[in-house]
């Protein structure tokens, strides 16, 4: 399972943000179950608010991009209200650094994951964490992060493997901060 911080929608590769048509339904169906998910449960923290919000600039970005959005979808975003909240910058590092080791490429942009994650970090350097992200230290983040929660399929690609959210930001937070 795969939810996106909706800060990277505009990033966002297609077959990853057409994908969140599907994942929505889980991640609805773990708000209303109250279910424990240890890849999804930053996103599940932040409760039907950032859901609401999360659908809903989905489908401003489908449509910006002229994808399908189905009725229900549509319908949902209008009907239901959110106020803004910002994703975990961690949350964000981690699907930018989940995304390089897939070799996903950003929709429309010839720049890097790296220069996408600092981007974020000139808009809101919080404790000098735009400093601290240099580069070796986003290349140690990827490797530690291949070699705890990556395995190569039988095609040789890359996927997510016993993701456990908790103890990325744990492991992020201890190397940054």
């Amino acid at each position: 399972m795969r939810i996106i911080p909706y800060e990277l929608y505009p990033y966002a590769p297609d077959i990853s943000l057409c994908a969140l048509r599907k994942e929505f339904g889980m991640y609805d169906y773990c708000l209303n179950k109250n279910i424990k998910n240890k890849a999804m449960q930053p996103f599940l923290d932040l409760g039907r608010n950032y859901f609401n919000l999360s659908i809903n600039k989905w489908v401003l970005e489908m449509h910006q991009r002229i994808h399908y959005v189905n009725s229900f979808h549509d319908f949902y975003a209008k009907n239901h209200n959110y106020t803004i909240v910002n994703t975990n910058f961690l949350v964000i590092l981690e699907c930018c650094l989940q995304w390089e080791l897939k070799r996903f490429m950003p929709h429309n942009k010839n720049i890097s994951w790296y220069i996408i994650i600092k981007s974020f970090l000139s808009v809101d350097n919080q404790n000098n964490l735009y400093d601290l992200l240099s580069l070796d230290m986003y290349q140690y983040l990827k490797n530690w992060y291949c070699d705890n929660f990556m395995f190569s399929n039988k095609q040789g690609n890359l996927k997510p493997k016993n993701l456990d959210m908790k103890k990325v930001i744990l492991f992020f937070k201890k190397n940054l901060f």
